[in-house]
């Protein structure tokens, strides 16, 4: 049996560690999430750096959660334990220019992404900085399927958004495309077909549609996973952009199915 909630006291593991996560999913009393995001947690990116969301409120109503969020967490990354902002910036446009454009590479890039960060030290660290902005995320539970309706306010024009619908990598290890079972996703992979992600273990498999993308907003949707030091996740994401500084009811639904293959 699924079961969804909002959880405080769970702040994840591995590189995202620390950061507050989405609505997140159980089945039989297994919580699902790993070092996944959980579902609707937002990323924001603007002016070569990315932003991440607190969660400040949840209202909990039968089936229904209504969150608010600031956008006030900076990912930060430090060599030899001193933070350097050219550093974040190069980073940050390596991975939104090259590595989410570069597909066929991601596994290799990822491999070599790690041995230069061991070797110079490198981590990741998040920043409390004044809120950037407001999100306001409305989760509807009905039986094994999530919808979400999300909203947001920034301070400034020309942001990318990023909506991510995270679970554990080590779970879900397969893929189903338009039917068929295949090897999971490397990476981020812009979706083709219908494209599911499948958990062997307990036999379910969980995918993603939009019901409306709002006027001014151009939406795209990827689906990936990794498993590498620090990283377990499997999900699907979608990348928003927005051409004011605020959208409303941006919303799809993440469905759940039984699959016994």
């Amino acid at each position: 049996m699924l079961e969804f909630d909002m959880l405080d006291s769970y702040k994840g593991l591995g590189i995202s560690q620390g950061l507050d996560r989405g609505l997140v999913a159980y089945k039989d009393g297994s919580l699902l999430v790993e070092e996944g995001m959980g579902f609707g947690a937002v990323a924001v990116q603007s002016g070569g750096y990315t932003y991440f969301s607190s969660v400040k409120s949840v209202k909990r109503e039968s089936g229904c959660f209504e969150v608010v969020c600031d956008i006030d967490k900076r990912l930060d990354w430090k060599v030899f334990g001193l933070r350097i902002k050219p550093l974040t910036k190069v980073l940050e446009h390596i991975c939104t220019n090259i590595y989410m454009k570069r597909e066929k590479n991601q596994c290799k890039l990822l491999e070599a992404g790690e041995i230069l960060r061991r070797f110079f030290h490198v981590e990741s660290c998040f920043v409390k900085v004044p809120s950037q902005g407001k999100v306001r995320i409305l989760y509807g539970i009905a039986g094994n399927e999530v919808s979400v309706d999300l909203s947001c306010k920034m301070k400034m024009k020309g942001c990318r958004f990023f909506v991510m619908n995270e679970l554990g990598a080590s779970i879900f290890d397969k893929g189903i495309v338009n039917g068929s079972i295949s090897a999971p996703p490397t990476g981020w992979q812009k979706m083709n077909g219908h494209c599911e992600l499948y958990s062997s273990s307990h036999t379910i498999a969980f995918t993603i549609s939009e019901s409306h993308v709002p006027d001014g907003v151009a939406s795209k949707l990827y689906w990936g996973r990794e498993m590498a030091k620090g990283y377990c996740w499997a999900g699907f994401e979608s990348e928003i952009v927005c051409e004011s500084k605020e959208f409303e009811n941006y919303s799809y639904s993440i469905a759940f199915r039984e699959v016994r293959l």
